[in-house]
């Protein structure tokens, strides 16, 4: 599987560059909210940084990193049990590098919309409160893992060079399904 992902990303690229109508370098940074499917998920913040490279009009190669935290109800690690007061018993952080094809799918004078999928590699940390007499109550495991993100773009051409937009998506894990889904407004700056 790994062997026909890297010949199906370098075929696609190869096919896509000879193609090129525009030579367009973007940079974009969005902030918003992040949640998960866990238990009792309370969202909370995240940021992330987008280096695209036009390879044709409506065709992007997007490189991304994305970061952010937030809260939940750990019912495998934790044993700490739910209270009213306080729903959740753990905090996961996410750091997420990935690479994403996007297609513009809209490209009007103003508005622009694009979808895209990819691949990342995810590094998850989970701060969990567990009790033991004589002992701290805040532990911590992590994996790292490929994820593949999906999502979606909305921009106003704002001038030639600036965007604004808002962004969403969802980080999903082969074993885990929806690790991460993330919305929020997005500032692009398009280099000629």
């Amino acid at each position: 599987m790994r062997k026909f992902s890297i010949w199906f990303i370098a075929v696609l690229l190869a096919a896509l560059t000879l193609g090129q109508e525009k030579s367009n370098l973007g940079i974009a940074f969005s902030t918003g909210l992040l949640t998960s499917n866990k238990k009792s998920a309370q969202a909370r913040s995240y940021y992330s940084a987008d280096f695209d490279y036009f390879l044709a009009r409506r065709h992007i190669l997007s490189a991304n990193f994305n970061a952010g935290k937030h809260d939940y109800y750990d019912v495998l690690l934790s044993n700490v049990p739910v209270h009213p007061e306080t729903p959740t018993n753990a905090e996961a952080a996410h750091r997420t590098f990935s690479i994403i094809y996007k297609y513009l799918f809209l490209d009007g004078k103003k508005f622009a919309a694009g979808l895209g999928g990819g691949i990342g590699i995810m590094t998850h940390i989970t701060t969990y409160q567990y009790w033991e007499p004589d002992r701290g109550d805040v532990r911590q495991a992590s994996w790292t893992g490929i994820v593949f993100p999906l999502r979606l773009d909305v921009n106003y051409r704002l001038s030639q060079h600036f965007r604004l937009g808002v962004i969403g998506g969802v980080y999903l894990h082969p074993d885990d399904g929806a690790v991460g889904y993330y919305a929020g407004p997005r500032l692009g700056y398009i280099i000629d």
